[in-house]
């Protein structure tokens, strides 16, 4: 029987006064050069991870970019977790540094302590460690490795604003932290992010950077919002159950890839190039500093609520030996900004769901460590390969109910009730009368 019911696997984290903000800058803040809002946002980020700096950017990337640039001699390498995005390696190699891919943690999907200490060496300029998911990285002992060869550690946190490891917010832990403020974030102006450190030669240099951006931000922003109020209106429970999920549903099960290919969420990438593109050299709003400002006061209460829907998905699959499923945190190391699962028949299982009326999404990332883009980095990572194409994303935002989930738990254990069920007929043997 059709289920009606069927909420979105995504919502972003946006309201009236996100767009209200967006239009007021759009009509009369561009005419304003008063950064007055963005200084306070930033003592607010310093005031929250405890540290003397923080520098609002037009992208996490361009913190990313801007944080390896400040810290390493051309040439020199970046280790990097491969399971990531295009960008971030592209930011690697536009600041002047060489990849080098650490293959991941199968469970955590977080790159591997083991694989940084094989890897680094004389040449390694900076190690970069993603807290992906919402989960905490093992910060703490990658540093003590980076100390030991006196080599500084970036953490990219654009998954895991509010996130703790060891009672420490993670992008305080290392020499820097960049994080992400784009629509898809739990704290969202739309675009932009910032970068926190408490050293003052890093923040001269990407201030000094800074100074000779001039690309005018508002086509990027008004991308963003252009997008999300689709995204928005479309998923609103009204016109998502009578028209967006029946569209997206069959055009899975049916495999019409023009709508697919739409659908599919691709994060942004720059062209192929050897410096920084000039869309990039563009600098933070005060508008969206406001955002940012108005959202830090709902971040905690959010988190809290993903990780008990979390908890809920763990104790429902737990028992299901076939799933590599997240650890379960519940000391602040883990935010669950989704519910990650990994299954080796992940599009058979994600087909069976459609089927059943849920809403569900496939990982989006890839294992750029054997991307043609970066043939010439080429490393072996088997882990980063088999996240690539197994995992899958449980939702977990705020307003996703006990209900629903409780009804994605339902149909996954019918899902592997019935692949037992078609199992034990295969193996039972056929007695005939001679």
């Amino acid at each position: 029987m059709r289920n009606f019911g069927t909420p979105p696997k995504n919502r972003l984290y946006t309201n009236l006064n996100s767009y209200l903000l967006f239009l007021s800058y759009v009509l009369l803040g561009r005419l304003k050069q008063d950064k007055k809002e963005i200084e306070l946002f930033e003592k607010a980020l310093c005031e929250r991870f405890a540290t003397q700096h923080a520098i609002c950017v037009y992208q996490c990337r361009v913190g990313i970019y801007l944080a390896v640039k400040a810290l390493i001699k051309p040439g020199q390498e970046v280790i990097l977790s491969p399971y990531t995005i295009a960008d971030v390696v592209n930011m690697v190699i536009f600041a002047g540094g060489r990849p080098v891919f650490a293959d991941v943690d199968r469970q955590t999907c977080n790159i591997s302590p083991t694989e940084v200490e094989r890897l680094i060496n004389r040449n390694t300029g900076a190690v970069l460690i993603t807290h992906l998911h919402g989960l905490a990285a093992e910060a703490h002992r990658i540093k003590e490795i980076c100390d030991r060869f006196h080599v500084p550690m970036i953490e990219d946190c654009a998954q895991s604003f509010g996130v703790y490891e060891q009672e420490k917010a993670v992008g305080a832990i290392g020499d820097v932290g960049v994080f992400s403020f784009e629509m898809h974030k739990n704290l969202t102006t739309w675009l932009g992010g910032a970068v926190i450190t408490n050293r003052t030669d890093v923040v001269e240099k990407i201030r000094a950077d800074l100074e000779s951006f001039t690309y005018p931000p508002l086509p990027g922003i008004q991308g963003k919002v252009k997008t999300g109020l689709i995204q928005d209106i479309a998923s609103s429970p009204i016109i998502f159950q009578l028209f967006t999920y029946p569209i997206l549903r069959l055009s899975y099960l049916k495999n019409l890839e023009v709508v697919n290919e739409k659908v599919r969420r691709k994060p942004q990438e720059s062209q192929p190039a050897e410096h920084l593109p000039e869309i990039y050299k563009s600098w933070y709003t005060p508008f969206q500093a406001r955002l940012g400002l108005l959202r830090l006061k709902h971040i905690d209460r959010d988190i809290k609520t993903r990780v008990d829907n979390a908890l809920l998905y763990y104790e429902g699959l737990k028992d299901i030996d076939e799933l590599i499923l997240p650890p379960l945190r519940t000391d602040g190391s883990h935010t669950y900004l989704w519910f990650p699962v990994q299954y080796s028949r992940r599009d058979d299982l994600l087909r069976f769901m459609y089927n059943h009326y849920r809403d569900i999404a496939a990982g989006h990332f890839t294992s750029t460590a054997d991307s043609p883009r970066f043939q010439e980095f080429y490393r072996d990572c088997p882990n980063a390969k088999k996240v690539e194409q197994e995992l899958f994303y449980l939702p977990t935002y705020p307003s996703y109910s006990q209900k629903q989930i409780e009804k994605n738990i339902q149909v996954i254990r019918q899902y592997f009730r019935q692949i037992s069920s078609v199992n034990q007929a295969k193996n039972t043997p056929i007695y005939t009368h001679s």
